[in-house]
């Protein structure tokens, strides 16, 4: 185990022996909670020892395993919604992605990955998840194959990486692609009886007013005893927690688990978390990426993005020059345009604006500037308008319209496609965000709660119920006090609404009075948020990969610049004499740079060893001596300096494409961290 844990992230972090004697007994506790059935306590020991190793949390990977388990057991048990599946899955799969190096120790989160993603293929109908699991499935295969004694366990691997492979050859998937809407999840009374709605209104109908006010009516005191009666005196405290409180008149409040502090409103705890634990951790804004503005991105959702033919709109510029008659943009989109008929450009023309709109919604746009710039700058070096000078075009502002991009070939069309269907939204976002939504609606009730006088001897159910009025979530679970049950009185009974409410009710039992308990402890569906949790961490964590990526790549831009620089420093010497190869002159600049204390340094040194071994594509390693641009013997001429260098550029200019813009806002209901 200990040769595994040093090959991971962090090979220099090395824990002592009383730490890992810790992180062992506490996994030893959290298996004990989890073989007991006591999940709850397990993710949450397993969470909090994960937490408080801080940057040593690669030796925690048993406890990583372990959470992977309970995740992909509770999706196994789950039955109620395939998206509430889905959410446990994908924290499974976080969870077993924390060791996957090719060793022994790792064959188990070898096959919680496999599991995991072959299932999450089956549920979303998603071909990378399959190409993923045959791909963990393969490097399993390296180790299980090494070991006679991994018989059984590379006769899985094996059966696991052919179902992949067979998966991602199949031409249509039959599973559902889309994040289907969570049902409820409360349980509806099975009717048994024919009619139980029509049996029960003509029932309700023959009752006289009186009756059926005073069914509205139920003596507090004898309630509570009732549940003492039945279910103890523990749910019974918890109950009176729930249901009233006489100081707030609220019944129900909201509770920060990062400082407990109680709120009686849920925008107040909403507004609490954002402003003390949520604003002071958002990057600067200049870090932030940049996205298009509004008008922009209604320019491009509005467009009907149809191919343009090339010969007839430069016959039809050169025309419009002769009679200086200017073409007329609405909206960044000209009618006068011929249309080219290319069904094929017009296939990937439509698919691609949809994967443009997509990243552009009114609500939350996710179209970066600097992605944009990358395209129009595509756009206008790829564009051939035979006759057609590039001054004319620039003048008109032919290029600060979406319409430019119509112009493309097939070719290049394909080519953007290709790059743009790379950065859709991570599926993982959508799918957290309809199951939280979902569970936050099902938890509000419809009903506030009525108490007759300031004695609370009795409760009384919404008056709307008699009145047939719509019934509106009550956010606030306000108290209301009355005088008397005389607020009945100028009240005409109907039935409708009553008897409706009385059918969809679930009976009270033992279940139903353990999760008013549990909401009391603040432990109701703790479950499903600590896989939520799992899931966001994993997002954060790619998007914090970007961002170093984006940190790589820029140093390594700049010091390319510097390397460019000094050449043409050489170049431009008056003294031919004194003027010095390419080589020399780097080679000297890098010696004076040893004993300087800064990553430019190290990067400088990177981008002079790629340029002397013309390295292509970059891989933004950086060196920590010169000692290897030392070893290099082998003269290089300037032809080939110049030519890496341009290869370099053009590469990392391509690259740019991948890692600098795919830093989209994940957009996730604040109130994930209330749990009411």
């Amino acid at each position: 185990m200990t040769t595994c844990v040093r090959m991971m992230k962090n090979p220099e972090k090395k824990y002592d022996k009383e730490t890992k004697k810790e992180i062992d007994d506490e996994y030893n506790l959290a298996k004990g909670y989890w073989k007991k059935g006591n999940r709850i306590e397990a993710l949450m020991l397993t969470e909090k020892t994960i937490s408080d190793q801080g940057k040593n949390e690669s030796s925690c990977y048993v406890h990583h395993e372990l959470q992977g388990d309970i995740f992909y057991q509770l999706a196994e048990e789950t039955e109620i919604t395939n998206d509430i599946k889905r959410v446990y899955l994908f924290a499974s799969l976080d969870a077993f992605s924390m060791f996957t190096l090719p060793c022994h120790d790792a064959l188990k989160s070898f096959r919680g990955c496999v599991l995991s993603l072959i299932q999450l293929g089956d549920q979303l109908g998603i071909k990378k998840f399959y190409r993923k699991a045959a791909s963990k499935a393969y490097q399993a295969l390296s180790v299980t194959n090494s070991s006679e004694k991994y018989t059984a366990l590379n006769k899985e691997f094996d059966g696991w990486y052919g179902y992949a492979e067979e998966k991602k050859k199949e031409k249509n998937s039959n599973a559902v692609v889309t994040v289907s809407e969570t049902s409820t999840m409360a349980n509806q009374m099975v009717l048994k009886k024919k009619n139980p709605f029509q049996q029960l209104k003509f029932f309700w109908v023959n009752l006289d007013d009186k009756t059926k006010r005073d069914f509205l009516v139920v003596d507090f005191r004898k309630l509570i005893e009732y549940i003492q009666n039945e279910y103890g005196k523990e749910v019974k405290r918890y109950f009176r927690k729930c249901v009233i409180s006489l100081i707030s008149l609220h019944w129900r409040y909201w509770k920060c688990h990062i400082c407990s502090q109680v709120n009686y409103c849920f925008t107040d705890c909403k507004m609490h978390i954002l402003d003390k634990h949520v604003h002071k951790y958002e990057p600067e804004f200049s870090d932030r990426p940049k996205y298009v503005d509004e008008i922009l991105a209604d320019m491009i959702c509005c467009g009907d993005w149809k191919p343009v033919d090339i010969a007839q709109a430069a016959n039809l510029i050169n025309d419009r020059i002769k009679s200086q008659k200017e073409f007329v943009y609405v909206n960044g989109w000209c009618s006068d345009w011929p249309v080219a008929g290319d069904e094929k450009r017009e296939t990937i023309l439509k698919q691609f604006s949809e994967v443009l709109k997509a990243s552009c919604p009114r609500e939350n746009c996710t179209l970066s500037c600097t992605l944009w710039d990358w395209l129009i700058d595509y756009t206008e070096e790829h564009l051939d308008l035979p006759g057609v000078s590039g001054s004319y075009l620039d003048k008109c502002s032919f290029f600060k319209n979406p319409q430019c991009i119509c112009f493309l070939d097939l070719k290049h069309l394909k080519h953007i496609l290709k790059k743009f269907s790379q950065l859709t939204t991570d599926v993982r976002e959508s799918l957290v965000s309809k199951v939280v939504n979902q569970l936050w609606e099902n938890s509000l009730v419809k009903e506030r709660l009525d108490l007759e006088g300031h004695t609370n001897s009795n409760l009384l159910l919404d008056k709307r119920l008699l009145c047939e009025e719509e019934l509106e979530l009550d956010q606030n679970e306000t108290v209301e006090h009355y005088e008397s049950t005389g607020i009945y009185e100028d009240v005409m009974p109907k039935g409708d609404k009553i008897v409706s409410w009385i059918l969809d009710c679930p009976k009270i039992d033992k279940e139903f009075m353990s999760q008013m308990a549990k909401v009391a402890k603040g432990l109701h569906n703790r479950e499903i948020w600590l896989a939520v949790l799992r899931i966001v961490q994993g997002l954060v964590r790619k998007k914090e990969s970007y961002y170093d990526k984006r940190r790589k790549m820029l140093s390594y831009e700049k010091m390319l610049c510097e390397v460019e620089t000094i050449c043409d420093r050489e170049d431009t010497r008056k003294n031919v004499n004194q003027r010095s190869t390419y080589e020399f002159a780097l080679r000297t600049e890098c010696e004076k740079l040893v004993g300087k204390q800064d990553d430019n340094r190290k990067y400088f040194w990177t981008v002079v060893k790629d340029v002397f071994v013309k390295l292509c594509p970059p891989v933004f390693g950086v060196l920590e001596d010169m000692e290897c641009i030392s070893k290099l013997s082998a003269t290089v001429s300037n032809d080939e300096v110049k030519k890496s260098m341009l290869r370099l550029r053009k590469s990392l200019k391509e690259m740019v494409f991948f890692f600098l813009f795919f830093l989209f806002i994940y957009s996730f209901q604040q109130d994930l961290i209330c749990d009411g």
